[in-house]
Formats: structure tokens, sequence, C-alpha cells
């Protein structure tokens, strides 16, 4: 039975300017009526990407797919305009040309006069391909040239909003409105010493945004703080990529070379905030700074430091005030945002209502638990016993032959599924389903196969790691006060509600729920005892 040959092709362009769009609707018109005027081929699909960069296969949706399709055994054929366009990426080009070979399936390049199924095309493929990668570079390269030399003649490039200015042909002007946000935010900042943290919860309490429409936040604050745009300086070239194949960027450094350093430009555009003003919040950016990590650098002392996590928005705990000789714990989330919870458009949660608490409750907590594991040790060291055994008893390697087959079964019926539908007996639709259905199949009989080979592994870490558990219990020394040894045993603390935490220690392999609840001591006002009245193993 005659049978057509399968063929597809592939065109981009890498900007969404006009004139490209126009280009790549007249590549995807001249690749349709061409292969429909062979006899002898079957165009499955024109594939194609706009405004992005051939550098790069990552974000190449159309690409992506066609070798999506191709893996499937949908193309025989394919065909693109020119090396440059199928990819820029030396690397790319060789790699995906290799493996569509291996699927026999090759590769026109109509303008280079290249096709994979001929004996020297590898080897012209790899000349026209490193051209196309030369290419690439010196255009990033005149490209970035360009855009320094127009920053260094003071045009401002951004994205066109910026809080209290607009950019319009490479200039700033003021919006008055926005203006006097930011010059609020600076006076606070300095004047009132407000944290960042504080300006941003008392600007999205008075109901204002930030330009995209979203809530202010802690380091939207401080990218203000730090912006000398705002006092009419013109400050560029602050982020850079450091590879044109990856796009990868970085924070320009005051090391950098010439080509790659900062561009400052002072009494470019009409200031919001003074000279003055901008440095003194500077200066006291550094010493907040500095106090922070000094801070930090102490902050290991305490017992809980980074362990304990709110269990209902997933943010750390931390201290802040100290009161009868305990701290007071609260959600990052819910001192940042306030106790109402907020949603943005794209789902992220501002806000928490889990209530504070304070340090004493977690040390009468973590102290009931190692009382619990005191006086339970050994019904603990039996149970883990238990779980060593049930871990010998289930080190059983099943023969994976016959898993093997069946996978061999399901690619014949992948084949036959893909016969049916060349001889017309079923869509394209139906194929693509039958083979998702197939590879769901493989992929679950595989993963069997993994697993009953590393079963022994597996198992063996697990018995080692129960037995370091039990060795651990049996040596273990508890004193009840010692918070030195809370830090050493805690593994993390989960507050679940005002009530209730999750205790995870570092040598035991589940957790303790304890339930809890505060009474004020009898004769007096303030004075509360906590009790616990439940811990369950979790």
């Amino acid at each position: 039975m005659y049978r057509k040959k399968k063929v597809a092709a592939y065109c981009r362009v890498s900007t969404d300017q006009s004139d490209q769009i126009h280009s790549l609707t007249a590549q995807r018109q001249f690749f349709d009526e061409y292969i429909r005027q062979r006899e002898d081929w079957e165009l499955i699909e024109v594939y194609y990407d706009e405004g992005i960069t051939g550098t790069s296969t990552k974000h190449r949706e159309g690409f992506n797919r066609m070798i999506a399709d191709c893996e499937k055994g949908l193309i025989e054929t394919v065909l693109t305009k020119e090396v440059s366009r199928f990819a820029r990426n030396t690397v790319d080009t060789l790699n995906y040309t290799r493996k569509l070979k291996d699927l026999n399936i090759n590769v026109i390049f109509m303008s280079d006069g290249i096709d994979t199924n001929d004996k020297d095309g590898e080897l012209r493929l790899t000349i026209m391909a490193s051209l196309a990668q030369e290419e690439s570079r010196k255009i990033s390269e005149r490209v970035k040239w360009g855009m320094r030399r127009c920053m260094e003649k003071g045009y401002v490039w951004g994205n066109g909003r910026l809080l209290g200015f607009t950019i319009k042909d490479g200039k700033l002007y003021l919006v008055p409105e926005e203006a006097e946000l930011v010059s609020r935010i600076f006076h606070e900042y300095v004047y009132d010493e407000k944290g960042a943290h504080n300006i941003a919860k008392d600007l999205n309490a008075d109901g204002f945004r930030t330009t995209s429409g979203g809530l202010f936040r802690q380091d939207s604050v401080m990218t203000i703080i730090t912006n000398p745009k705002y006092c009419g300086d013109l400050l560029q070239w602050r982020t850079h990529s450091t590879d044109f194949l990856t796009k990868h960027r970085v924070k320009t450094t005051e090391n950098e070379r010439p080509e790659s350093s900062l561009i400052l430009l002072e009494n470019t555009h009409e200031g919001i905030i003074s000279k003055e003003l901008f440095e003194l919040a500077q200066q006291k950016r550094e010493e907040r700074t500095r106090k922070v990590k000094e801070k930090s650098r102490h902050s290991s002392r305490h017992w809980f430091s980074g362990k304990i996590v709110c269990g209902k928005c997933g943010a750390k705990f931390t201290n802040s005030s100290i009161a009868r000789g305990y701290y007071t714990m609260h959600c990052t989330n819910r001192q940042v945002y306030g106790k109402t919870i907020r949603y943005e458009a794209n789902g992220k949660r501002y806000g928490c209502d889990i209530p504070n608490t304070t340090e004493k409750v977690f040390i009468e907590c973590m102290k009931y638990v190692l009382e619990y594991i005191n006086t339970q040790r050994d019904d603990i060291i039996a149970a883990l016993r238990k779980d060593i055994e049930a871990v010998q008893h289930d080190n059983i390697v099943c023969d994976i032959a016959p898993l093997q087959e069946q996978i061999t079964a399901i690619g014949k019926k992948k084949e036959k599924a893909i016969d049916l539908m060349i001889e017309g007996l079923i869509t394209k639709e139906d194929l693509k389903n039958q083979t998702k259905k197939y590879e769901a199949e493989i992929a679950e009989l595989e993963q069997k196969i993994y697993e009953s080979k590393n079963i022994g592994d597996i198992n063996r870490r697990q018995l080692e790691t129960l037995k370091e558990h039990i060795a651990a219990l049996k040596s273990m020394e508890i004193e009840l006060d010692n918070t030195d040894m809370y830090r050493e045993m805690l593994d993390k603390i989960i507050a679940q509600d005002e009530g209730v935490m999750d205790i995870y220690l570092k040598f035991i392999p589940f957790g303790f729920r304890v339930k809890y609840r505060k009474e004020i001591i009898k004769g007096t006002r303030r004075n509360q005892m906590i009790v616990v009245d439940e811990c369950e193993n979790i």
C-alpha cells in the first residue's frame, strides 16, 4: 500500500515586532504550500514560535511540542528555513538533530542546503551551527553596546512604570500623586524610624498599592529606598547578563569590567526628594543592616532559632519583645501583613490569624514531650523494633522479567496504534489518547522495576536509621530544664493553632502532637501556667 511521508516544518522569529510577525506568517504559509505541493508528502503541522530567542530551547513551546510529536512517531521529516531558525546554540542543534536521527527522522535546512541524512550532513551542520552561535554572540554584544551608549547619554531603560515616575521616550516624568507617596516612604524610614515591613503594612492598611496593583512588601519598599532616581540621579546597569546563551543575570558590583560596570549620572531629572534625605536613608539602611547582622550572629544562642513554623501559612516564627524572662513568638506573615487574610490575584497569601505565643508555652510543651519519652522509652523502642521486623519481612525482591515483558507488549500496542492511525482507522486524537495511556502504564511498570532493583538498598538504609534511633534512645540522658538540650534534640515545631503544636525531634522518626491550655494561677491576675492535656504520636 502506498504511504506518504509524514512531514512537519518549524519556523521562528526572535522578536514580536510587526515586521517579524509578518515574516513568521509568510514562513508558515510558505511551508504549508511547499509541503502540500509534494504528492509523496503529508503535512503534519507547521510548528512555530514568535518573539522567542533561539539561544535556548527551554521556553520554545512550538519547538518542544514538535520534538514530542517526533518521539511519538507522528513525524518522519522536519523542514526548517536555516540553522539559525532551528537554534543558535551549537550544542542544542547537534543534540536535537542526533536525537531525531536516532528516531529515523531527518532535518532539512533549506536555505543552507543541509539534510541530516547526507553523509557529510553533520559536519556541515556543525560548521553552520557554530557560525549561527557566533552571530548570536555578536548580536548580543552589539545590543549590549548600544544599550550602554544610550544609558550613558541619559536614556532611561525600563518598563514604563516606576512609583512616582512614568517613563516615556527614555525620559522620566513625575506623577504628582505618587510622588507624595514616595516622599512619605522616605520620611517615615528616616525621621519616624520605621522599618520597611512596618511602612509596607501601613501603606497597605491605608489602601495604597504598588504600580502593578499588588500589596506593598518589605522588599518593594527597600527597592524604593535604594533607588537614586528619586533624588534626581540615574543609576543603571544594576544587573547584567553573564552569558548570551543562558541569559543568566547577576547584580552588578563595583569590581565589574568597564563594559559591565554601573552607569551613574547625576542631576539628570527632577527628583522627588533631596539628595540629603536620600543619603540619610542610605546611612539608616547600612546602620540597620549592620545591627541585623550582629543580631543574627548571636541569634543561634536561642534554642528555638529558625525551628518554629506556622502550621497555618508556613511562615517562620520569630521572637520580639521579652517579658517575665520569656520571648513573645509570632508568625512573621502576621507580623508584617496583619491578622486579616488576603490573597493576590496570583493566589499569594498575605496575613495570618494564628495568635502570638510566649516562649514559655514552647518550653513547657518540649519539657512534657521529653518527660513523655523518658517514661515511654521502652514502649517507643519496642515500636521501633517492630518497624525493623516489618522492614526485614518486606525485603523481598520481585521477579522483574514479567514486568519487562509487559512493557514490551505495551510498546507493540503503541506501534499498532500508530499503524491504525496511518491507515485512517483511528484519528490523531485517538492516537494521542492511546499513546498517553500506554506511556502511563509503561511509567508505572518501570517504577516497579526500579523499586524492585533498589529495595535492598532502601531497606538497608531504613534498618540502619532505625537502629541509630534505638541506640540514641537507650543512651540519652534527659534534662527537662536544659534548653541547650532542646537545641540539640529539636528538629522543628509546627504551631498548628492556639492550644495545639507538633514537635519533631532529630532522633525519632515520628512527631508528637501536644494539646495544651493556659490557666491563670490562683491569687494572680496575669500569671499563667501551661497545662498539657494530651500528647500523641503522629
